[in-house]
């Protein structure tokens, strides 16, 4: 089977499924742990509590991320050739810089999130008490502002298996401390979140600081190395970053700003319900998610050497293969979906069960399409990205309002389906266009 599977492969797509082993497995364990958490604690919880915790989570998370510059992809994008023509002089020079932006940034959105949540908290929330422990959380959650530097780093250096090995220690910590809390202390917030702030931050800290002693040998050399090397390419790099950046605050707007959109349209008890169902379908890019880590540093190497017959021809064989299983997973979780939901989470989150083959829908239709997003990047498809976003958002506020009202947490996963669909079309028929136009120079300039 496997022998088979290597001649149906070419290359590239070979090299694809083998960078990505290590992260495939991290990712698995991370799922399987993530799923049995989930269950616990909303069990642990109960709907209402669960609901308010998931709304102050995506909370910080939407503003962090509109504070977030995401450095890390411009890391890649840039320290790829900067790494190919041994200038790591430069590399570090722009690490250097991205820390030093990250942690302005983290501070700011830590000051942001205190002041909109002392003077606004009951616009947000209906749960009382919680003002300090959504501060506290923020801080903790800032940390993650360098995680995407030191992981971008790893990957840039394809040190797969030390980054999915940092990831496995750290889901195992924090999966056992949230675990014995929600059970030794069910029900309760004020046991649950500082638990959860403490795992946070250990858990970003340990894991930025494991990065970089890996790598310590390839930047030793160039700690000292002035953020003037990077003076001929800072504009190019200030446009991408900022460009990117306002693409992914798009995305998380996408992903974040349906919990927050339903819960001030309907209740906790929606959101845990709309939560819930979302995870669950969502499990499924476990699959490709390590394909999405690996695919966006491959990509960006073979369109810089204009390999772009090999890009689509990869692209096809890898969509073929996810596409058979994704067909027989939505047949079957047709039938069991309803069996699912309540056996796992009993009869309190029975009403999930309507919004979660909306969901994996959409799951399945990302675990096909998972390239998208690293092709976009890859190819420096800024504004059209923006402008991706800001269609799909516009198409999926308008939806979640009219449906909403009528159809509850089913109504915002109808609208976030569309969304999914609508974005997904428009990244891949740019992306191939702007590869067809590359081309066509190529040729023309060879002529």
């Amino acid at each position: 089977m496997l022998g088979r599977l290597r001649i149906f492969l070419d290359h590239e797509s070979h090299r694809l499924l083998k960078n990505s082993s290590w992260v495939f497995f991290s990712n698995f364990y991370s799922t399987l742990l993530a799923f049995l958490r989930s269950v616990v604690i909303t069990r642990g919880l109960g709907a209402t509590l669960f609901g308010s915790y998931t709304m102050i989570v995506a909370f910080v998370s939407l503003i962090q991320e509109f504070l977030n510059l995401n450095l890390g992809t411009a890391l890649i994008r840039f320290g790829a050739g900067y790494h190919a023509k041994d200038r790591n002089d430069k590399l570090f020079s722009l690490v250097k810089v991205c820390l030093k932006v990250s942690g302005i940034s983290a501070l700011i959105s830590v000051a942001v999130i205190a002041f909109l949540t002392y003077y606004s908290y009951n616009h947000f929330f209906t749960t009382p008490g919680l003002t300090g422990y959504v501060i506290a959380y923020a801080f903790a959650a800032s940390v993650t502002y360098f995680n995407s530097i030191s992981r971008s780093m790893l990957r840039l250096y394809f040190k797969f298996r030390i980054s999915s090995l940092i990831e496995i220690i750290m889901d195992t910590v924090e999966s056992v401390v949230m675990v014995f809390v929600v059970w030794k202390y069910p029900g309760d917030l004020d046991a649950f979140f500082p638990a959860i702030i403490l795992v946070r931050f250990l858990n970003g800290f340990i894991c930025n600081l494991i990065a970089f002693a890996e790598l310590k040998g390839e930047w030793a050399p160039h700690l000292h190395a002035p953020a003037s090397l990077l003076r001929d390419d800072i504009k190019e790099i200030r446009g991408f970053v900022i460009g990117n950046s306002v693409g992914i605050t798009m995305k998380t707007i996408v992903n974040q700003g349906d919990v927050l959109l339903l819960g001030l349209l309907t209740s906790p008890e929606q959101v845990a319900y709309y939560v819930v169902a979302k995870k669950l379908a969502f499990t499924v890019l476990t699959l490709t998610d390590p394909l999405t880590s690996s695919i966006y540093p491959q990509l960006s190497k073979l369109l810089a050497e204009k390999k772009y017959m090999e890009v689509r021809q990869m692209l096809k064989k890898i969509s073929t293969i996810a596409s058979i299983p994704a067909i027989l997973i939505l047949f079957v979780m047709f039938f069991l979906n309803h069996w699912m939901m309540v056996f796992l989470y009993g009869n309190e989150y029975a009403p999930a069960s309507s919004s979660f083959m909306f969901f994996l829908t959409g799951a399945l239709l990302g675990a096909v399409t998972f390239w998208t997003l690293p092709l976009v990047q890859s190819l420096g498809l800024v504004r059209m990205r923006i402008v991706g976003y800001l269609m799909t958002i516009t198409v999926g506020v308008c939806l979640s309002y009219w449906l909403i009202p009528v159809y509850q947490a089913q109504g915002m996963a109808m609208a976030l389906l569309c969304t999914n669909v609508l974005n997904a079309t428009i990244f891949i028929l740019f992306s191939l266009k702007s590869m067809r136009r590359a081309e066509q120079l190529q040729a023309a300039t060879i002529a």
